[in-house]
């Protein structure tokens, strides 16, 4: 019988062994799952934050656009008039500088300015743009 607990203590210890594995091992995997949740809840947050900037940047630039365009509906419209002004009455000065007027706003785009406008809305030394 002595013989046989000898034989039988080994097997126990063994067992006892792969019992403390088996909780280290779920111990780690509890630890991992916790660090990767929170890895998972920080990058969907980063998502939504970028996300929310990205509508609101749209927001201010199609502002920007819709004034500027709109603003610059007015003056071409206000140019033309001074153009066909200027050829009612046959005033070759007024119409030239209607022309050139046209000419020169319309060689001035509305992007450039909107790409500086994305350029300061990154910038974060930039307290304040007007638009």
């Amino acid at each position: 019988m002595l013989r046989t607990l000898t034989k039988a203590a080994p097997v126990v210890g063994d067992a006892s062994k792969a019992l403390d594995k088996i909780v280290d091992a779920w111990s780690q995997y509890k630890f991992t799952a916790e660090v990767e949740q929170t890895k998972r809840e920080s990058i969907r947050a980063t998502r939504d934050i970028n996300i929310k900037m990205i509508e609101e940047n749209a927001a201010i630039l199609k502002t920007y656009l819709d004034g500027a365009f709109k603003e610059r509906a007015g003056v071409i419209n206000g140019m033309f008039e001074r153009l066909d002004k200027g050829l009612a009455e046959g005033n070759a000065e007024l119409a030239s500088n209607a022309m050139a007027a046209i000419v020169a706003v319309t060689k001035e785009s509305p992007l450039a300015g909107a790409r500086e406008l994305l350029v300061d809305l990154r910038n974060p030394q930039v307290t304040s743009i007007e638009i």
